[in-house]
């Protein structure tokens, strides 16, 4: 049943719902017990602004007879709600007539319900007005473009609301958001008597930021910040390198690996990051010699789905020095360098040592014999060898001779016997050859 009067829309209601108290929302209509209706409804202005919110509505509760007539229902609780929820209650007089005076912040639909109870079911009415809204002025300060993922960032800006004295400051909270963005979080400020706001945002995640009026109703007419400031996070990234898993030998390929990853929040309920793998990211491969020249490139690549990328590369003799690999830094992301690994590119070395004859009588000749050979047997020519002793119950090396390699690798030397002890060929290496040693125990008589 639809009437107007003192220009409002009344939209009578004749379907029943559950009693309600006061703050609580409006139930789901639901038949019960004898119908009733609201009649002869009025509001004492259909026109409501920010300055003029105070409104009176009223009307007649009405019960329906077993022949169709309405007789009035005294004595019966009427609420008026709001947006689903419970605003302010009366009783019914002896007539069944009502009245509510209240404050409204900015609703265009008022509706008033009778309580359901055992006997009576619920009957409703709508009051329907027209707002002007409130002119506001909201602001957000100028926001930094990038902000390291977890950061904290200041934000600040001005509210105000225009009354009949003139701009004053919005008086409530201003929350500050994030667009679009299941992972960053709400920062409520409250305004200042300057019209003034500041706080501090969580950038959790890339997003545009807004601040927002947070009001009873719908009376301002800027509810949000114009031109959302966009704040990139930068996310922290990490790469490993690892060695191959056995020594690199010259001429032959061997494999390093690479593993990259990237920090993040899952969600806006969760405080600690997550570290994932950082898929289809490009890396480079560098070498620094031992030289002390500059590191040069060696290879660059992506990773796969896994964040994991594997780099072959033939090693040449010689190649001594430091291996890092690194992911540059992005608009988004901050970088990173592995720790260096150390790899000695050259060919093993086989050392044999003979001290002869052993036993041997203190004072008589004793003579050191060695041979120095290369993979597969190769003889080690013109290498330099140094034969030191160390004497029984001792822990001192005490050089005794240096020798030099023949074509076929061998090594001589003579010495005079003293005391029981062990001898100790070392060949220090060289540019394209590992270090080795040999020792052989001799005891004096």
């Amino acid at each position: 049943m639809r009437m107007r009067r003192f220009g409002v829309v009344l939209t009578v209601s004749l379907v029943g719902v559950g009693s309600l108290a006061s703050g609580t929302a409006l139930a789901s209509p639901v038949r019960a017990g004898v119908a009733t209706q609201i009649v002869e409804t009025a509001a004492s202005a259909d026109h409501l602004d920010y300055d003029h919110r105070q409104v009176t509505v009223s009307g007649r509760l009405m019960q329906r007879q077993a022949d169709g007539t309405l007789v009035p229902l005294p004595g019966h609780t009427v609420r008026v709600f709001a947006d689903g929820r419970s605003q302010d209650k009366t009783s019914t007089d002896a007539d069944g007539r009502f009245t509510v005076t209240m404050t409204n912040p900015g609703y265009r639909v008022l509706t008033a319900c009778s309580d359901l109870d055992a006997t009576y079911a619920k009957g409703c009415a709508d009051y329907r007005f027209t707002i002007t809204q409130r002119p506001t002025r909201l602001s957000l300060n100028p926001l930094p473009a990038s902000s390291k993922m977890g950061g904290w960032v200041t934000v600040s800006g001005r509210a105000e609301v225009l009354t009949s004295g003139g701009w004053r400051p919005f008086v409530g909270i201003v929350g500050v958001q994030a667009l679009n963005s299941p992972v960053n979080n709400i920062a409520g400020m409250r305004v200042g008597a300057d019209a003034g706001f500041s706080g501090k945002i969580q950038i959790r995640d890339s997003a545009s930021w807004v601040a927002t009026l947070y009001s009873e109703a719908y009376e301002y007419d800027q509810l949000t910040s114009t031109a959302p400031t966009p704040i990139r996070a930068v996310h922290p990234t990490s790469i490993w390198l690892y060695a191959p898993e056995s020594r690199p030998v010259p001429g032959r390929p061997s494999t390093f690996q690479v593993v990259t990853s990237i920090r993040r929040f899952p969600d806006a309920n969760y405080d600690s990051v997550v570290t994932w793998p950082l898929p289809d990211e490009p890396f480079k491969l560098y070498f620094r010699p031992d030289s002390g020249d500059p590191a040069r490139l060696i290879a660059s690549g992506r990773t796969g789905g896994d964040g994991t990328a594997s780099v072959k590369h033939t090693s040449k003799a010689g190649e001594r020095g430091t291996w890092f690999a690194r992911i540059d830094p992005s608009s988004d992301q901050t970088g990173g360098v592995s720790y260096n690994v150390h790899l000695d590119v050259r060919y093993v070395t086989m050392l044999r040592l003979s001290a002869k004859p052993d036993p041997v009588r203190k004072g008589h000749k004793l003579t050191a014999r060695g041979t120095l050979l290369a993979p597969g047997g190769k003889a080690l020519g013109k290498r330099t060898v140094k034969i030191y002793f160390q004497a029984r119950g001792s822990k001192k090396w005490v050089g005794m001779a240096t020798v030099r390699t023949d074509a076929h690798g061998a090594f001589t030397r003579a010495f005079t016997a003293k005391q029981d002890g062990t001898w100790h060929a070392v060949f220090a290496g060289d540019i394209l050859d590992l270090p080795v040693q040999a020792a052989d125990y001799v005891d004096v008589r």
